[in-house]
């Protein structure tokens, strides 16, 4: 008789083991798919690993549960890898969440399937893209490569799973969820795009992160990654997990030189942007939405029968509508935010950008009866009409979500632009999933519409977004020859540029803005990533944002807003005197206690069966785990930081060490008639025992730093325990709103 270690693959409360134990006659083997009994139901399992029972029958006598048997064995040959099952355990504990959530996502459609199939040794190649669009294109250029995305049928998705399992593909390009194949021997993975932030699973749960996720894999599989974008390879956001020197890891960019960082370099392949200050054209009596140094631009471009993009990260007709007499301003009654106002077929609408949404506008105020009812903001549909007032002959098209919903949509338009079909292409932030073919169109004139838009997002990542998207549009314009010296002299006199007369291919790059002072701009205008980095790096180290610390933001939603926010400063209050100095500490300062801690002592802990490869090892208590109504049975001794534990006993954590915000509404206090609340955490890295020898600057860290380090997990950990079913545990959220 056996003991079976399984990981259950379902969603159990962080409070609950994460991984059971049952009883069968014979040893099966890691990755074995199996039926087991969880409470009153039966859920599907995998195997972790198998333990002689005569080795552990004292611990079974004593123990207050009673094991239970398998129920039966799905696949006798192993579904998962020990690949699959070692990244699983590691996102269970990086996510804290259960493992069986990212197990599951690892089987095939049809699991019972057997192909009876030798597995072979070919080098195996993966390449991530953020979006199915981009997987389509980027097979094009891979014969027989195997695509894998969430467009593909079940039948075609399970061919290529098991072409995988057996080593049969050897170049695999899909989504994120490509991350989770059976890889018989990956020796490369090439991340594209790698700025997008498609990149992040924000519409669904588990909140992963590929490129994280990217990284871990060429560690467990000690193979080569590349990350690709257009921006210079320092300014992509995921060098915060920075490849410690002698790893297999590189960042590349798509320009054929690497972008000179030097305040006064200026590079053949760059055109430095034009600021544009509208404020000044305000006050010389333009209240255009184009600034007259852009207008000549684009007039000039069409006369000359070249292209033009212009781009506005915002979609309809106006931001919102306002009553000029009394305020008012239109709200979903959802959300709490302004309906934008749209042209759909032609007659106005407001729409929720949230819940979706639509009402009629009114035609007086319904608060004051006014008629003084004004539309306020920009966005696609406007710049749009009034395209067409200026260039009245152009062919103009629109590139947003209104107009393209679908990748078809998409890929018409870009195709009617590459052909030389549209003068004009007016476009969202969805244009970045299509660089490559925009860089072979070769537009003459970029207009950035209003800079302002990006800058002033009440995030921390605000003034890096801007950057990346500002750099992607200079490697869409990039030349491909030597620019005259003329138009490399683009000034700017009282915030209207003067455009030199230059040769008929030249470009130019406009960016108008009401705040030409902002310090993202100044750097852009010379072409000084150095000294933007070294402002943003500096700014974010006082206020200890990434990557000077891992932020989780727990987020909680209910119908009752007085409930809501109830719920969230009680949990606040929670976390704030969990990383309070213990009492009679003298020498462990800030030390969490683990809610469980209180019904378990060292005693009842034994340190058999370390069944993972994660170095550190954290047992909980068996009893404990036993009387959790899952009726599972013995756990085993895995280090599984996602389950209760005792405190970490760390030397030398400050109080500063976590830093954890008030609760506070979300920026968008009401969505889909939910209040939204949120509480932000900030973990600092701390000196743990695991890094005493040496100290932390000569310490070997794995691929993710001291944030993906055994010690600090494990400390972390044990303070989101705290965190109450019904929460929202974002870890690395990509924005704070």
């Amino acid at each position: 008789m056996y003991l079976i270690d399984i990981i259950p693959l379902t969603r159990i409360p962080h409070a609950q083991p994460q991984i059971l134990s049952y009883f069968y006659d014979s040893k099966l083997k890691a990755g074995v798919l199996v039926q087991i009994p969880l409470g009153r139901r039966q859920e599907e399992g995998v195997v972790v690993s198998s333990h002689d029972l005569a080795n552990h029958k004292m611990e079974i006598k004593s123990a207050s549960f009673e094991l239970r048997n398998i129920t039966k064995i799905i696949s006798v040959k192993p579904i998962l890898t020990k690949q699959q099952i070692e990244l699983a355990l590691f996102l269970g504990q990086y996510y804290f969440c259960s493992p069986g959530i990212f197990a599951k996502m690892m089987l095939s459609k049809k699991p019972t399937t057997d192909y009876r199939l030798p597995t072979t040794a070919k080098r195996q190649k993966l390449i991530i893209v953020p979006t199915v669009t981009q997987t389509e294109k980027i097979a094009v250029k891979h014969k027989n490569s195997a695509l894998w995305h969430s467009g593909l049928k079940a039948k075609q998705l399970n061919k290529t799973w098991w072409r995988i399992k057996t080593g049969r593909a050897q170049t695999i390009i899909g989504t994120r969820s490509a991350l989770f194949l059976p890889f018989a021997n990956l020796k490369e993975v090439l991340v594209e795009d790698a700025n997008n932030p498609n990149h992040k699973s924000w519409d669904m749960f588990p909140h992963y992160d590929s490129r994280l996720i990217a990284q871990k894999l060429t560690e467990i599989f000690k193979c080569k990654i590349t990350f690709k974008d257009f921006c210079h390879p320092e300014h992509i956001r995921f060098a915060q997990y920075k490849l410690r020197k002698g790893s297999r890891g590189s960042v590349a960019t798509r320009a054929a030189k690497p972008l000179d960082s030097s305040p006064t370099a200026q590079n053949d392949n760059i055109i430095a942007p034009v600021i544009i200050d509208m404020r000044q054209e305000l006050k010389d009596g333009n209240f255009s939405i184009f600034s007259i140094s852009l207008y000549e631009a684009v007039k000039k471009a069409l006369t000359d029968n070249k292209q033009i993009i212009l781009f506005i990260n915002r979609r309809g007709a106006a931001n919102f509508i306002l009553c000029r007499d009394c305020g008012y301003i239109a709200k979903c009654p959802n959300c709490d935010a302004p309906l934008a106002y749209h042209l759909i077929n032609n007659k106005p609408s407001l729409l929720c950008h949230h819940c979706g949404l639509k009402d009629a506008p009114p035609a007086t105020c319904p608060v004051c009866q006014s008629w003084r009812i004004k539309t306020v903001g920009s966005g696609t549909q406007k710049i749009e009409t009034e395209t067409k007032k200026f260039f009245p002959n152009a062919k103009i098209l629109r590139l947003d979500s209104d107009n393209s919903p679908k990748p078809k949509d998409q890929q018409k338009i870009i195709a009617d632009f590459i052909n030389h079909k549209t003068d004009i292409l007016i476009a969202t932030q969805m244009i970045f999933s299509w660089p490559t073919e925009l860089t072979t169109a070769q537009p003459a004139v970029i207009g950035l519409l209003s800079a302002d838009t990006l800058l002033h997002i009440p995030d921390f990542r605000s003034g890096e977004r801007t950057w990346q998207t500002i750099m992607a549009f200079q490697s869409v314009i990039a030349r491909r020859h030597k620019p005259t010296k003329q138009s490399r002299n683009i000034t700017a006199t009282h915030g209207i540029a003067t455009l030199p007369t230059v040769a008929r291919d030249d470009r130019i790059f406009i960016i108008q803005t009401y705040n030409p002072d902002n310090s993202v701009l100044k750097y852009v205008k010379n072409n000084d990533y150095a000294g933007f980095a070294k402002e943003d790096m500096a700014t974010r180290k006082t206020l200890n944002y990434p990557p000077f610390s891992q932020i989780i933001k727990l987020t909680f939603r209910h119908r009752d807003g007085k409930k809501a926010g109830q719920e969230a400063k009680i949990l606040a209050a929670k976390l704030s005197l969990a990383i309070a100095p213990l009492s009679g500490a003298t020498k462990l300062n800030n030390v969490i206690a683990s809610p469980a801690f209180a019904e378990q002592n060292n005693s009842e802990y034994s340190k058999n069966n370390q069944l993972t490869s994660s170095p550190q090892t954290c047992p909980a208590s068996r009893e404990r785990r036993g009387e959790g109504g899952l009726g599972g049975g013995v756990e085993p001794q895995l280090s599984d930081t996602t389950s209760p534990q005792p405190p970490p006993q760390l030397k030398g954590g400050g109080k500063n060490d976590i830093e954890i915000s008030p609760a506070l509404p979300a920026f968008l206090p009401r969505e889909r008639g939910k209040y939204v609340w949120n509480i932000i955490i900030k973990f600092l890295p701390f000196p743990t025992p695991h890094f005493e020898k040496g100290g932390l600057a000569r310490a070997k860290l794995s691929f993710g730093g001291i944030f993906t380090a055994p010690d600090f997990l494990r400390r972390r950990n044990s303070l989101l325990q705290y965190v109450p079913t019904g929460w929202k545990i974002d870890v690395d959220s990509e924005n704070l709103l």
